[in-house]
Parts: structure tokens; C-alpha cells; sequence
């Protein structure tokens, strides 16, 4: 049956991912050396997150909770008991935690249920031009896009830069590198990723 955990919010998320990232690695027994070979993520990196240094990428949170066996709500959220029937998640203006890059300002919405088969973000993009990102996102899954405000363009492998405006969308696999930039301001987006099932006995 699947899982019918939830999460709560916590009070102050500037380092939640941080401490919840130590406390879980810490939990399933795992060095920082082995988190990196199941994650991907150096040592190094994989340091520099704990300590609260170095902002993940939504990839890279994707990858660390792979690692852990974990779904990506729980690095965001506090574990919480649900009821074991129909689940609910309501998510209020300014509620959802924010986690910022240099690239993107994600809030993750509805993250307090866990098994859900796609994670929904606030995405805020904030830059202008490809040169920013030291490289394109790739992870498994599949992507939505939605502009909310502003203008973006969408950059992936195989295809054209596709420019988007406020009411467009597109959909695409996330296996294919692909990275988002605003026009002159920034731009807000519903970004929703496809979340591969986690394997906890593997």
C-alpha cells in the first residue's frame, strides 16, 4: 500500500533543505561518499549543501532524494502523520517554502503529500541569458510549463530556443537537457516535473 506520509511546513526554511538533508543522510547511515555515488553529487558539493554554502538545482534535489530513498517534498517539508484515506493538500498564498539559485526562485507547491506522481513549483526565472547556468538541467521525467507573467525562452537540446509569453505552455522530457530564461524582467511560471517512483529497497 502505498505510503500516506505528509509534511508540515516549518517555521523557517532559509536552511531547512540544509538540516533536513544532514538529518536524513544521517538517519539512513550513509557517509557523504556514499551519497555521492548514489546520487552523482561530489563530496565536495554534497558538503557545501549540508552546511547551507551551495543552492541545489531542482536536479540536484531530485538526485538527493533518489539517493536517500526519499520522495522530493521531504527535503522541503516536516514529516507529519495523514489520515490513511483521500489525501488533500491546499497550499495558501505564501505559504510554500522558497528555495533560491542564481538561476531559478522555486517554490514547491502542495509539497506536504509525499507518492504524488508529479511535483508542482512557483518558479520565478530569473536569468537572462544561457551563459548563466554552468550547465542545462537533465534528470529523468517529464516537464509542464505554464507563463504566468512575464516572457521566457525555453532552450533544449534537439530543438529551436522556443520563446513563450504569459498563457502559453509546452511539455517536454526532462532526459533532454533544457534550461529557461526570462526577457527584460523576470518571469513567473508553474513549473510541474513528473516525479519518478522511488525505489526504497534498492
Amino acid at each position: 500500500m502505498p505510503s500516506t506520509q505528509s509534511y508540515d511546513l516549518p517555521a523557517d526554511s532559509s536552511n531547512f533543505l540544509s538540516l533536513k538533508l544532514h538529518r536524513l543522510r544521517k538517519q539512513s547511515g550513509q557517509t557523504l561518499q556514499q551519497l555521492s555515488e548514489k546520487s552523482g553529487i561530489s563530496v565536495s558539493a554534497l558538503s557545501k549543501i549540508e552546511k547551507g554554502q551551495l543552492s541545489p538545482t531542482y536536479e540536484k534535489i531530485a538526485a538527493l532524494a533518489r539517493g536517500l530513498g526519499v520522495h522530493v517534498a521531504e527535503l522541503f517539508y516536516e514529516e507529519q502523520h495523514a489520515t490513511p484515506n483521500g489525501r488533500l493538500a491546499v497550499t495558501r498564498t505564501g505559504e510554500a517554502p522558497l528555495h533560491r539559485t542564481a538561476q531559478y526562485d522555486y517554490r514547491p507547491l502542495c509539497g506536504e503529500l509525499t507518492n504524488k506522481q508529479f511535483v508542482p513549483l512557483l518558479t520565478t526565472v530569473k536569468a537572462r541569458s544561457i551563459k548563466e547556468f554552468p550547465s542545462m538541467l537533465q534528470h529523468d521525467g517529464e516537464e509542464f510549463i505554464y507563463v504566468l507573467s512575464g516572457e521566457i525562452t525555453v532552450h533544449t537540446d534537439f530543438y529551436q530556443p522556443v520563446t513563450l509569453y504569459a498563457g502559453d505552455c509546452c511539455y517536454f522530457d526532462s532526459s533532454m537537457r533544457h534550461a529557461c530564461i526570462a526577457g527584460k524582467e523576470d518571469a513567473l511560471i508553474l513549473w510541474v516535473c513528473s516525479h519518478p517512483a522511488v525505489n526504497k529497497d534498492g
